[in-house]
């Protein structure tokens, strides 16, 4: 079912209830903005994390990749 959306002066937007409710997006919810190469515009849900924790779970990642390409010259 489409739905519609006006563009306001300032750039915003309002989603309607139904597609809201459809996405089960609550306010204060955060949207990632992706624009395809064609103009397509697409909003995803993301969930924000402390930034702490974001980065010891990247220093997780690196440590966990470097370990597998150690034992993977095995």
């Amino acid at each position: 079912m489409s739905e519609y959306l006006q563009v306001r002066s300032n750039g915003q937007i309002t989603l309607p209830a139904d597609a809201r409710r459809r996405a089960n997006l609550r306010e204060g919810d955060l949207l990632e903005v992706v624009v395809d190469e064609d103009g397509s515009i697409h909003l995803v849900p993301k969930t924000a994390i402390d930034r702490s924790l974001a980065e010891k779970q990247q220093l997780q990642d690196i440590a966990w990749a470097k370990k597998q390409k150690k034992d993977s010259r095995k």
